[in-house]
């Protein structure tokens, strides 16, 4: 597709790697872009200049474990004041919100009739232990902001969630999930990626039940590093540390998944659930607004996602 745009591409993106194959992909075209790094940025209300022809959003809740918290909450006024001078975004900023609260993707699951784990959603420690009496044993406490399985933990029984509820990390925003956990069949949870609307293709990927450190993006294995180094860094060229292949969910999940996209408006990104060991059942769990998509992409789906994602970058920016 080729076409000369007044402006350049913002690709807004505080990682150091994750844009880098949309950005080849973009430069093989000789598009004009920016990469907006909003870690370190400001931009002025009064400035009423529509200074790009499309915002890409890649902003990832992991984020704050990479010492960049502000980006979290900067960015919904970084890209509400980027809509309001008519720029279009992709991921706008209602897309954000969904991507950053586990909270809101649980009321959206909720409304949509859709299958999640029994849920409540707690700010305080006193409320874990309230939440706990009305759920099954195993159960998950989830930080509303999360991203790479951050902080994640796992209780068996209430012995144990009353050994280690006084240190429990609710995360930057203070909120958290106390979830039943759903043993999946064979380890196994199925993203489907969504793009403008369609659906783009699945993967299967298969973990350790104890294991919640899947990239948000690149699904590979985090590396083992000290706590003051880059926890959410995911090489989007590494090779994946799981087993992951392409997957054909049944025709009604992908249509759910795809009412989901539509739901939290996102453009582009994927939908996580697993399929219960006990019951057979369909459980969504996870909905994300940043996708770099599988690591060696060509091997595992037989295709390269990137200039699909370009040329819809394009369209959009087009219009």
């Amino acid at each position: 597709m080729n076409v000369r745009l007044p402006a350049p591409i913002g690709i807004l993106d505080e990682h150091p790697e994750w844009s880098a194959r949309l950005i080849a992909e973009l430069e093989h075209r000789r598009l004009p872009y920016e990469k907006i790094d909003h870690s370190n940025h400001g931009f002025d209300p009064r400035d009423r200049v529509a200074r790009y022809s499309v915002i890409v959003n890649r902003t990832s809740p992991s984020s704050h474990r990479r010492g960049h918290g502000s980006v979290l909450f900067y960015t919904e006024a970084l890209l509400a004041h980027w809509e309001s001078l008519g720029v279009p975004v992709i991921n706008p900023v209602r897309a954000y919100r969904f991507e950053k609260s586990k909270a809101l993707q649980i009321g959206l699951f909720e409304r949509l009739g859709i299958a999640y784990p029994r849920t409540i959603v707690v700010n305080h420690r006193d409320q874990v232990l309230k939440a706990s009496g009305e759920l099954r044993f195993p159960i998950l406490i989830k930080p509303n902001i999360g991203g790479s399985g951050a902080l994640i933990e796992r209780f068996d029984s209430r012995a144990d969630l009353d050994a280690r509820a006084a240190a429990l990390d609710f995360g930057p925003d203070g909120t958290a999930l106390v979830q039943e956990f759903v043993e999946s069949q064979d380890g196994a949870i199925v993203r489907v990626e969504v793009l403008d609307g369609r659906y783009l293709y699945a993967i299967r990927i298969v973990r350790p039940a104890s294991d919640f450190n899947l990239c948000p993006a690149d699904i590979c294995r985090l590396p083992e590093t000290p706590p003051s180094a880059d926890l959410g860094a995911c090489p989007v060229e590494a090779k994946p540390g799981l087993q992951v292949t392409r997957y054909d969910p049944p025709p009604a999940v992908v249509e759910q998944a795809r009412a989901l996209a539509r739901g939290a408006s996102i453009d582009v990104g994927g939908v996580e659930y697993l399929v219960g060991r006990d019951d057979g059942r369909v459980y969504f769990y996870d909905v994300n607004a940043t996708s770099n998509f599988v690591a060696n992409a060509p091997t595992v789906l037989g295709f390269d996602p990137f200039p699909q994602f370009a040329d819809y970058i394009v369209r959009v920016a087009a219009r």
